[in-house]
């Protein structure tokens, strides 16, 4: 299965946010990314989070995701998007599917492999973010023991996307503060192969035990981040 992958693009019509976030030009290379997955003929798309970012208006936050989701739906392929912490906190997580014509993402099974899309923005709490209520730093996955069923369940090897990080190389403040207990089931399982991830702007591949974990540098950082991952 070969799999387009981008995160982070964090789309506004601010020119530079944080010094480093050129956020007005990742509308253009969203377009670009689906030109050469099409070009690639990828078996399905995958956004990792992030797509947007908050507006002085609402309303402008709306039209910034609009204006994605036509790249997204004038294109043949099949795209499955997480939400990110930064499109929680410009819009609710209904608003935020029913925008982009998708629906919220957790299991597909295709081609022998089950690809499993883990909702990491919650509070340790356990409360859901909501718009103008988010803390990238506070992250957590409230429903483990459904995820552990879910690889139970599976025949297949299974493949993990998440937008917040897993990979206990990065820095403690980006994981998710249940990272551990997440990390045992993956391993015990036995049939975890790869971790997919954005958040973590530099990007960064390990490999721990017999799991390969992957975070992808940021759009909005960099020229051409977008990326081909053939399971």
């Amino acid at each position: 299965m070969k799999l387009g992958i981008f995160t982070d693009s964090h789309y506004s019509s601010q020119e530079i946010t944080c010094g480093n976030r050129y956020n007005s030009r990742s509308l253009e290379k969203i377009r670009q990314a689906y030109c050469y997955f099409e070009e690639e003929k990828c078996d399905l798309v995958i956004c990792l989070g992030d797509l947007t970012d908050k507006e002085s208006t609402h309303k402008k936050e709306v039209e910034n995701l609009s204006k994605i989701a036509q790249v997204i739906n004038n294109s043949p392929l099949k795209t499955i998007c997480l939400m990110g912490n930064h499109d929680a906190f410009a819009l609710c997580e209904n608003e935020f599917y029913d925008i982009l014509g998708l629906s919220k993402p957790e299991l597909i099974e295709a081609d022998g492999k089950t690809l499993i899309f883990i909702d990491a923005c919650y509070f340790k709490s356990g409360i859901h973010y909501m718009p103008g209520d988010t803390d990238w730093t506070d992250t957590f996955y409230p429903h483990v023991k459904h995820l552990k069923k879910l690889i139970d369940d599976s025949e297949n090897e299974v493949y993990i996307f998440i937008h917040q990080n897993l990979d206990t190389n990065i820095p403690q403040n980006h994981r998710l503060y249940n990272c551990d207990e997440i990390n045992q089931i993956l391993h015990e399982s036995k049939k975890v192969k790869a971790v997919y991830q954005g958040h973590y702007h530099p990007g960064i591949k390990s490999k721990h035990g017999e799991i390969n974990y992957v975070a992808f540098p940021a759009m909005c950082e960099n020229e051409n981040a977008y990326f081909i991952e053939n399971i």
